[in-house]
């Protein structure tokens, strides 16, 4: 009996693995490079194309090397990985469509600098592990212990029970 409240026990202890969980998170890098370009689309008059829609064309292929938005100022950042002319279209949606070519040379090529330093990526997690563990192990001691005292506390109201007189004869 007492064996078999033990395997259900464990058997619904188990189960609480099998629900869903949260999805963690796992570790990322980022790094700094220069050798970025800004290009500027501005209207006549010197007001900017913001939120122009832009598309960045690689000299060794027709395909769309980079497309993007503008920023408010009519700024859009790319970062050439090949020398010679790249086209430069930006579209305001509006009938305003600005298309140009900027040259880039050796010295315009990025030059990574490595990975920056990052703290370890797997320390929160392993501390969230630890006390997800600690806590699964005191709920089970819990409920063991919860188990134990409910069958003394039926055993010792049996055995009072038995020790009473029958007082209706």
């Amino acid at each position: 009996m007492v064996q078999a409240r033990c395997w259900e026990l464990a058997a619904f202890l188990g189960m609480l693995f099998l629900l869903p969980q949260p999805a963690l998170p796992h570790g990322v890098e980022g790094s700094i490079e220069k050798g970025g370009l800004v290009v500027v689309a501005k209207y006549v008059g010197d007001e900017p194309m913001s939120y122009a829609k832009v598309t960045i064309t690689s000299p060794a292929s027709e395909k769309p090397f980079q497309t993007g938005r503008a920023d408010h100022n009519g700024k859009f950042a790319f970062v050439p990985d090949l020398p010679g002319e790249w086209r430069f279209v930006a579209d305001d949606e509006m009938g305003h469509r600005l298309s140009m070519t900027v040259k880039v040379d050796e010295n315009s090529l990025a030059e990574p600098t490595g990975p920056l330093p990052q703290p370890p990526s797997g320390s929160k997690d392993l501390t969230s592990r630890a006390f997800f563990g600690v806590a699964v192990f005191l709920m089970a001691a819990s409920l063991m212990f919860w188990w134990q005292g409910k069958k003394v506390r039926q055993g010792a109201m049996l055995a009072q029970a038995k020790k009473k007189p029958d007082t209706t004869t």
